[in-house]
């Protein structure tokens, strides 16, 4: 793809981000039973932002909840709902809920995230 003369988020605001997926092993010390893990598919640049007051508005209601935020790249990476995206800064992990829609000319692709505990 070629990005001359193309918007570009700002490279000092981006950090490494790591998504996940879950996936079943078989595990062979428990008799063969699968058990769910988290398998590391892919790596990007990007950023989390909360929700604006536009956001708030436009949204349904009852879809949203206070852990909401905004995931910001323009990397080209698919990421599907419901897997995991964490933020190698400070550990934070947030779980992706939808795709939401951008013009044609960006290369930029946004995601409504919600956040989940720290461990």
């Amino acid at each position: 793809m070629n990005f001359y003369n193309t918007p570009r988020l700002p490279r000092q605001l981006l950090h490494d981000l790591m998504v996940y997926e879950h996936v079943f092993e078989r595990d062979p010390a428990n008799g063969g039973q699968s058990r769910k893990v988290e398998k590391a598919v892919a790596k990007f640049k990007g950023i989390v932002m909360p929700l604006s007051n536009k956001d708030w508005e436009r949204l349904p209601e009852g879809t949203y909840t206070k852990n909401s935020q905004k995931l910001y790249t323009d990397d080209s990476i698919e990421i599907e709902p419901g897997q995991i995206v964490e933020d190698t800064f400070d550990g934070q992990r947030y779980t992706v809920k939808t795709e939401l829609g951008h013009n044609s000319i960006h290369p930029m692709v946004r995601y409504i995230v919600e956040g989940v505990v720290k461990r």
